[in-house]
C-alpha cells in the first residue's frame, strides 16, 4: 500500500498534533534514510534498530521544535546523530583521552574509494568492524561533515585526538579494503586461470 504524497509541513503540523495516522506516515518516509545513518554509527542490526527507535522517540517528543523554514530533512538526521553520539557516551565507551601534543600539524589522509570490487555494502560492513571510536569520529568528519573541533566537543576527546582517531580510523579502513581485494584479485585470478 503505497503512503499518500504528503507534505512535510502538512506533515508536520499533524504529527503536532498527536495524530497517529501521520506520525506513521512521518516513520514511512523518514526511516530508511534514518536506518542508513543507525547502521553507520552501530556495531550490527540489532544496535541500529534500537538507535532508529530511540531517534524516533526523540523526533516525536521534540516536534514542537521543528521551524518551518527549516530543512525537516536536516532536522531529523541531527536528532539521529546526536543520538547515536549519547548511546555512545551512554555506554561508556569513550576511549581514555590520549593526548597526542606531539602530533604533527599536517596527519597524511588516507584515501578510500570505491571500485569495481568493493561494494557499499562491504565498504558499511568495514567501517561497522571498526572499534567503537574510530567508527564514531570517521562517520562524523567522513559522513556526516562535521569539523575536527566539533566533533572534539561532542564525543568529549581534545583536537588532537580526533585527528589522530580519525587518522586511525582511515588506515584500518584501508589495511581492511586491501586485505579484501588482494583476495578478490587473487580470486579472480585464480578463477581466470581455470
Amino acid at each position: 500500500m503505497r503512503s499518500p504524497m504528503v507534505s512535510d509541513d502538512e506533515l508536520v503540523r499533524r504529527c503536532k498534533e498527536g495524530n497517529p495516522k501521520y506520525q506513521a506516515l512521518f516513520y514511512q518516509k523518514f526511516a530508511p534514510m534514518l536506518m542508513g545513518i543507525c547502521m553507520r554509527y552501530a556495531r550490527n542490526v540489532e544496535d541500529a534498530q534500537d538507535l532508529l527507535h530511540d531517534s524516533f522517540v526523540k523526533i516525536f517528543t521534540n516536534i514542537e521544535s521543528v521551524r518551518e523554514d527549516g530543512s525537516l530533512d536536516g532536522w531529523v538526521r541531527r536528532i539521529t546523530v546526536n543520538t547515536a553520539i549519547n548511546a555512545y557516551h551512554k555506554k561508556n565507551r569513550i576511549p581514555p583521552a590520549i593526548e597526542v601534543d606531539d602530533v604533527q600539524e599536517w596527519i597524511p589522509d588516507e584515501r578510500i574509494e570505491m571500485n569495481d570490487f568493493l561494494s557499499e555494502e562491504m565498504l558499511l560492513q568495514f567501517i561497522q568492524e571498526l572499534p567503537d571510536g574510530y567508527r564514531t569520529i570517521f562517520n562524523l568528519f567522513e559522513i556526516d561533515g562535521y569539523s575536527h573541533l566539533d566533533i572534539a566537543k561532542m564525543t568529549g576527546g581534545t583536537y588532537s585526538t580526533v585527528r589522530s582517531q580519525l587518522f586511525k580510523a582511515k588506515r584500518a579502513l584501508k589495511l581492511k579494503i586491501e586485505k579484501y581485494l588482494s583476495t578478490e584479485m587473487k580470486d579472480l585470478i585464480n578463477k581466470n586461470n581455470k
